[in-house]
């Protein structure tokens, strides 16, 4: 039989046994179980008055960023641990987290922040412990990071669904050893089997199964497996609709993996493999229901082993087998050492990373729940490279730009126009800047009729557009749009139609954020889309009069359509995207002016208020390319009003006796901004 890996998990101090003792009561939270002295009550309480402002001064300092998810819930082991323990150390409300203390001086600082954390923050959120014995006795309100260090699958699946299933006991291999601190129901006793279908759920595990001797075949890799599985399942059941689970990091390529051997460690690597392709096939039942969001930390953790340098890391020890701390610690980068510095250092101990791991480690599950946000906007590409040819072409089809007398008239056309946008997401707020360019051709004919007067034509136009994303993602499109248009006027009544179709490229690159090192993940595709339009206006003024001035409404129907594809740049990230479609209804009313030319000039300007008929957009539906059991969006696009207004004016000059120049602008606004610029050239056989 495989033999488990030995490991003291954490060493942790009798102190805590007389620490809880100063709480040996029940609650109305829980109730902590112990015995010995109550002789640190006291040294705790001279800590409480500054740290609870300490803690209020953070917490404010939390807040800033918008918050998309109404709160976040985690379950897990050491990895994900915020603090449940206390920290014997420093003594007062300080909390053991399983990573290096803080700098400069890396022995009498608190811990630093671990990945959970981290990612909360850079959604707005807090992982405050759920069951710490300090939180209690500060009497601090108790968070939502149900994770505990020492915590198999089993007790995992507990803390999710048993009555007393969240517990905090010291952990096998430290003084005093089972030793509960205390002890709570798990989140859905809590929760009265209801879980909060706004809150993101993050699930991890497994480590502590090899750890503590529970994996030793593949057949108890597979029952492990089983038990993350069901604590997803049953939060799944309960209500929740976004998960993110962690798959188990390799413990082979640990340096506790590595410490017995070569052999060993390809053993307990093979084990891993086992464990999560087990709980993949799991999870594949539940695709489809809820946004399951795979996280491939074996896959992000060999793309840092095969580039040390680009994260930072040091290049001349063997990072798999070396630490910051704990009896792996024999290089000049660790603790007390020459040059100390867990920067440069992958793990902390022999199984837990460094803060710059940590940092990794989020960067990596913020870029996951970002992408879908992120990929959603490459549909507006399509829908504003129709839309910003149709408003050139309505500029075409106003009646004083045509010339009195005159047969077919072809023209040229350029537009410009730039933007910005700042959409709620489920990552918090993206923003992006946006560039729209265009060049055409096209032809106009009078088309007379018993009504009265017609014109209309055909043109075609090479359109790019641009957006660039909040984090450094790069979004383009290049391609043609090819247009019909008329304009009947049937007495002081005039009515216009455009229709357009449009044959896009996309290249998308995806930048995201790796501790100290990044990556760009690029995806090509193509997409097409149409779009119509239909105006009416009264002429309120006189039929011989240069002006032509009058109220009018319009509707636009745009539809824009992206073939799914798979992005390149780094396995651990890469993404299929799935189809998209992105349907923008428009209603318009507004009142125009239009001085025909005469004295060698003419004008036009028009004010108009719009409203989106259509929700919000959708974000892109992605699979995890490494892990593609399970699809996952995110919120829609929330783009923050329905409502616009838009102001276009221009200036036409005669040239020669056939020939017409003209210039425009004009502006959108509401929440977001975004102005045009164009000039066009016509001549009239």
């Amino acid at each position: 039989m495989k033999q488990p890996i030995q490991l003291n998990v954490c060493c942790l101090c009798c102190e805590w046994v007389a620490l809880t003792a100063c709480a040996n009561k029940n609650s109305s939270k829980g109730h902590i179980m112990s015995s010995g002295s109550r002789s640190k009550r006291s040294g705790l309480a001279k800590h409480f008055t500054l740290s609870s402002l300490a803690l209020a001064i953070s917490s404010a300092l939390l807040a800033a960023p918008a918050q998309a998810y109404s709160n976040m819930y985690i379950f897990g082991d050491s990895l994900s641990d915020s603090g449940q323990f206390p920290d014997s150390d420093l003594g007062g409300i300080n909390s053991l987290r399983f990573t290096n203390r803080s700098g400069p001086d890396y022995e009498n600082s608190p811990y630093g922040s671990v990945s959970t954390q981290l990612l909360a923050t850079e959604l707005g959120l807090s992982a405050d412990p759920s069951t710490s014995v300090i939180y209690q006795l500060a009497g601090f309100n108790d968070g939502n990071n149900y994770a505990v260090g020492g915590y198999t699958t089993a007790q995992i699946l507990a803390s999710v669904t048993e009555e007393d299933g969240s517990e905090v006991a010291i952990p096998v291999g430290s003084p005093g050893a089972g030793t509960v601190l205390r002890s709570e129901d798990g989140y859905l006793i809590r929760a009265e089997g209801s879980a909060d279908p706004s809150a993101l759920y993050y699930v991890n595990g497994g480590g502590n199964d090899f750890l503590q001797g529970v994996i030793t075949s593949p057949a108890t890799a597979v029952a492990s497996a089983g038990n993350l599985a069901s604590a997803v399942e049953a939060l799944a059941a309960a209500g929740a609709t976004t998960i993110m689970v962690s798959n188990l990091p390799d413990v082979g390529s640990t340096p506790a993996g590595q410490s017995g051997g070569a052999a060993q460690a390809a053993g307990t690597s093979a084990l891993v493999s086992v464990f999560n392709d087990a709980l993949g096939a799991r999870l594949a039942a539940l695709d489809g229901q809820v946004n399951v969001i795979r996280l491939d930390t074996v896959g992000i953790l060999n793309e840092v082993l095969a580039s040390p340098a680009e994260f930072g890391f040091a290049t001349d020890v063997p990072l798999t087998q070396v630490c910051f701390s704990d009896s792996c610690n024999v290089t000049d980068y660790g603790l007390g050492g020459a040059a100390e510095d867990p920067s440069k250092l992958l793990f902390n101990d022999g199984v837990h990373p460094t803060t710059a791991g940590q940092e990794i480690l989020a960067d990596y599950a913020y870029a996951m729940l970002a992408a879908p946000s992120v990929l959603g906007l490459a549909p507006q590409l399509g829908s504003g490279a129709l839309n910003a040819s149709q408003r050139s072409l309505s500029d075409e089809l106003r009646p004083g730009a045509q010339q009195e007398n005159k047969g077919v008239r072809v023209f040229a056309i350029g537009s410009s126009s730039d933007g910005t946008g700042d959409s709620k997401t489920s990552s918090g707020q993206q923003g992006f800047d946006s560039e729209q360019r265009g060049a055409g051709v096209g032809v106009m004919l009078p088309l007379d009729n018993a009504l009265g007067e017609a014109w209309g034509g055909v043109a075609v136009s090479r359109r790019t557009a641009d957006y660039d994303v909040d984090g450094g993602s790069d979004l383009e499109l290049d391609g043609q749009v090819f247009s019909l248009f008329a304009r009947q006027q049937w007495g002081a009544v005039g009515m216009q139609a455009l229709a357009s179709y449009g044959d896009f490229d996309y290249d998308l690159d995806r930048t995201v954020t790796l501790g100290q090192s990044s990556r760009t993940l690029s995806g090509e595709t193509e997409g097409d889309g149409f779009s119509g339009e239909l105006r009416l206006d009264y002429r309120l003024t006189n039929a011989d009069s240069l002006w032509y001035s009058g109220p009018f409404v319009a509707y636009r129907h745009t539809e824009s359509d992206i073939d799914g594809y798979t992005e390149s740049g780094s396995a651990a990230n890469a993404l299929s995207v799935s189809d998209q479609t992105l349907r923008d209804r428009r209603v318009e009313a507004g009142f125009m002016v239009d001085r025909a030319i005469a004295d060698g000039f003419g004008l036009y300007g028009e004010l108009a208020y719009g409203k989106r008929l259509d929700d919000d957009a959708d974000s892109a539906e992605v699979r995890l390319a490494s892990l593609s059991t399970n699809a996952y969006s995110a919120e829609d696009l929330d783009r923050g009003s329905d409502h616009y207004v838009r102001l276009d004016g221009g200036w036409r000059m005669q040239l020669g006796a056939n020939g017409m120049l003209h210039l425009g602008g004009g502006i959108e606004t509401w929440d977001e901004v975004s102005t045009r610029v164009e000039v066009g050239a016509n001549y009239a056989f």
